[in-house]
C-alpha cells in the first residue's frame, strides 16, 4: 500500500518534520491542485496524505510571501488530531518512500 491523499481538514496541530525543496508545479503535477487552507498568516497550498501506518503527512506553504522556498513537511496523529506519538524521522523517512521523493530534497530536518 502507499500513501493516499485526503482532506486537508484532517490536518489541525501537528509537528514540523523538514523543509522540502518541492516546487508547487512539481507537488501539482504529481498530486493534483493544492488545496488553500488558513491560519492568522494567511492562505497556505496544503497536500495532505495518509502515510501506511496511519500518520498525516502535510506539505504546506504559505501561498504568498513565503519566508523559505520548498513545502514544509509536518505530520499529525489522525486518530487524536494532534502531534502526540509522531516521530518526525519515521514520518519522514515513510514520506519519502511512499511518495517516490529523493533525500537529496531534504533541505533541513526539524529533529536530530
Amino acid at each position: 500500500m502507499t500513501m493516499e491523499r485526503v482532506s486537508a481538514s484532517l490536518l489541525r496541530a501537528n509537528l514540523y518534520v523538514a523543509a522540502l525543496d518541492i516546487t508547487t508545479e512539481d507537488a501539482t503535477q504529481k498530486w493534483g491542485e493544492p488545496e488553500v487552507t488558513w491560519d492568522d498568516l494567511g492562505p497556505w497550498n496544503t497536500f495532505v496524505f495518509r502515510l501506511d501506518d496511519g500518520t498525516l503527512a502535510g506539505l504546506v506553504r504559505e501561498v504568498t510571501n513565503s519566508p523559505s522556498p520548498g513545502y514544509a513537511l509536518v505530520g499529525s496523529n489522525e486518530k487524536t488530531g494532534n502531534a502526540t506519538g509522531v516521530n518526525p524521522g519515521h514520518t519522514l523517512i515513510a514520506f519519502l518512500a511512499e511518495s517516490g521523493t529523493d533525500e537529496s530534497r531534504v533541505l533541513h530536518k526539524g529533529f536530530d
